[in-house]
């Protein structure tokens, strides 16, 4: 098997994908990696790829959808305010993990979902909760909860120790893992090799699916695969 984590940013520049070859006998060996990844360079890993692992919400709350398309509410809560902020699959995250992901509705993370859409599209990709087998969102600060290291704290240049440390933690959890040094430079080089650890564990049934009634709605709006507790 051959997994690609992305992590997809609006803007090439901050791009990077991580390409992981899975042996019979337990080894995953980092294939490929590249860094200011073009929508050309995506697509081209993707093409080799039997899962792929995307850091960005792949769709927005149907409430928000709703409202943007005609807006009905006259008054103003708390509830409200949630339901247009967050997916259903966000909420399930913040229950499994007590980890709020960003709003797709009301963030910055828009601008990458944006991105996402039109890789979808290229891709004819219509499911969005990966029940296509092929194509998962991930979150890597859940998937590093789940599996028990430090989630935060290694973003930007100034946080290179932490970094290194989050990557020796890995191929402890991980101990077939052949990763070199080189992905402790970059938050996002490292981001991409969680997603692309996270396709593995959702493309081999080992991550947190939507139940049967909340599976329509996951089409929709994205579905974060979380591992399994301890998948690793």
């Amino acid at each position: 098997m051959l997994t690609l984590g992305i992590d997809l940013s609006s803007q090439p520049k901050d791009t990077a994908a991580c390409l992981i070859e899975w042996h019979d006998d337990g080894r995953a060996v980092v294939r490929d990696t590249k860094s200011s990844c073009d929508d050309d360079t995506l697509d081209a890993l993707i093409l080799k790829a039997d899962a792929i692992g995307i850091d960005a919400p792949l769709g927005w709350p149907d409430a928000f959808v709703k409202a943007v398309g005609g807006w009905t509410d006259t008054k103003w809560d708390t509830a409200l305010r949630d339901c247009l902020r967050l997916r259903l699959t966000d909420i399930e995250v913040r229950k499994n993990t007590k980890l709020t992901p960003l709003s797709v509705s009301t963030d910055r993370i828009a601008l990458p979902a944006m991105r996402a859409m039109a890789l979808l599209a290229r891709h004819g990709v219509a499911d969005r909760s990966g029940g296509d087998g092929k194509f998962f969102e991930v979150y890597p600060a859940g998937s590093l909860k789940q599996w028990g290291l430090k989630h935060s704290g290694y973003k930007g240049a100034e946080n290179l120790p932490a970094r290194r440390d989050l990557l020796t933690s890995l191929r402890k959890e991980w101990p077939d893992l052949r990763a070199d040094d080189s992905f402790a430079d970059s938050d996002h080089a490292l981001d991409a090799l969680v997603a692309s650890l996270s396709a593995h564990e959702a493309a081999v049934g080992k991550s947190l699916r939507p139940s049967a009634d909340q599976l329509a709605t996951a089409c929709r709006e994205g579905w974060i695969h979380l591992p399994e507790t301890g998948s690793a």
